[in-house]
Order: structure tokens, then sequence, then C-alpha cells
């Protein structure tokens, strides 16, 4: 027999994996779904409440905002996954290679590692999108290069503990550059211990994307997108709170439970 907090945790996992599949489906498989196309306008349906045609009602174009919804993650999750990407690349290679170095290239990549941490990071992705316009590709890298920070740093506390373990004393021993032994034995298992920092940076880059489209900088209109769609209907809550309250329902959800899948690691 099972105890209460077992069960409870049983039933919270549940919960954490049926909402991120949930929104796993709903991004893969929007587009074949039938739904009413995102950008078709209705002129006859403006700010329509709920209804058996429209189920979350339309928006003030007239578009269906359930299909919206639905389509809304997909920009986000597509920047969240290539930025995060990004900053794992950089974070854990500079991060490994500052503990692994040490002496001056240690305190020099760390100096870099503090200076970016300092940064304002909202301020400087505005500008950057002022600048280079809202490419996909431009954000990718400015989020990723903006993200690396708090991931090389705790990369290098990793790689720091895993020095002194017997596996890497003996590469050592053997003969192996600092190069090899980076890429042979302290990537491999840096890997295994950065999920839970890789995963939060994920829900902060899925959030600044967000807020960067709410603010005009992020996701182009007439594109679905969360945080854009906010923006879209704020004036129009009163007409029909879903407008306002669904993207933020959908963005939410996603960051709890990825937070919530980090805890129950």
């Amino acid at each position: 027999m099972k105890s209460p907090i077992r069960l409870n945790f049983l039933k919270n996992r549940a919960i954490i994996f049926v909402t991120l599949g949930l929104h796993a489906l709903a991004a893969l498989l929007a587009p074949y779904l039938g739904l009413s196309s995102t950008d078709a306008q209705d002129s006859t349906a403006l700010l329509q409440g709920p209804s058996l045609n429209h189920w979350f009602g339309t928006d003030a174009l007239g578009r269906d905002v359930f299909s919206r919804l639905l389509h809304g993650g997909r920009p986000s999750l597509v920047i969240a996954f290539a930025a995060t990407a990004i900053s794992c690349l950089i974070g854990i290679v500079i991060g490994s290679l500052a503990a692994l170095a040490g002496g001056w290239i240690d305190d020099a990549l760390s100096r870099v590692v503090d200076f970016m941490l300092a940064l304002p990071t909202l301020i400087l992705l505005l500008l950057i999108s002022s600048f280079f316009g809202q490419d996909p590709l431009i954000l990718s890298l400015a989020l990723g290069l903006m993200y690396a920070s708090p991931i090389a740093r705790v990369a290098r506390s990793a790689t720091q503990t895993l020095l002194a373990r017997d596996f890497v004393r003996v590469a050592r021993l053997q003969g192996g550059s600092r190069i090899s032994i980076l890429f042979g034995e302290v990537l491999p298992n840096v890997w295994r211990v950065m999920f839970t920092e890789v995963a939060m940076q994920f829900t902060w880059i899925l959030l600044a994307f967000s807020s960067l489209s709410f603010l005009g900088l992020g996701a182009s209109p007439p594109t679905p997108e969360w945080g854009l769609m906010i923006a879209e209907s704020r004036s129009y809550m009163t007409l029909n709170p879903l407008l306002v309250i669904a993207p933020i329902m959908m963005l939410a959800s996603l960051v709890l439970a990825i937070q919530a899948l980090v805890d129950h690691k």
C-alpha cells in the first residue's frame, strides 16, 4: 500500500506530464487538426463570446481565438529551444573550459561571465530587437548569448567537482590534453548534472520571448503567439476576458509544469 505522500507525488507528477504532453501535442498537431485558419478574418463575428463555432470566441479582427491559442506555442517553443541550445553550447563549453584551464584563463572567462550577468537582459534584448528587427535567427542568437552566463557559472562549478573524480585524474596521468579531457571526460558528464539549470533557463527564455512579443519586438503580426495575443487583445478584455486570460494561462501552465518537473526530478 502506497503512502499518502507517495500517492500525492505520483498524482502531481501525472499532472505535470499530462500538461507538458498536451502542450507538445498542441504545438505539433495544431496545423493538422482542421481548425480555423489563424489569420482568417470574419467581419461579421468581431469580438464574439464563446460559441459552438468559436469555442473561445473571436478577437477584434474576427479570428478564432481557440485556433490561435493552440498555434500560439509554436513560435515561442521554436525560439526557446533554439536559444536554449545556443546558450547550452556556449555556457557549458566556456564554464567547463574555465574550470579545466584554471589560472588566468579561468579568471578572464569568469570576469566575462560576471559582466554578462550584470547586464540588464530585457533592456539589451529590446535594443537588439529594435536595431536588428524581429528576425527569428537574430532573436534566437541574442537570447542564447544573454542566457549563456548562468549556465556557464553552473557548468564551471560542476566541472570543478568532476576534476576531482578518479576517471579525470586517470585521463590526466595517461597524458591526455586539456581539449581531449574536456570533450572526452568532462562535457559528457557535465550534461548529466545540468538538467535543472537548462530547464530553468528554457522557461526564462520562453518568458523573455513572450515579453518581447508583448512589447511588439518579438513575433510579428499576424503570427499567433501568446505574448502578442495578450498585447493585441488587452483593450478588449472587458468584452471577452478569454482573449487575454487564455494565452496567459497557456504560457503560465507551460512554465509552471516545467518548473514543477525540475522540482520533482
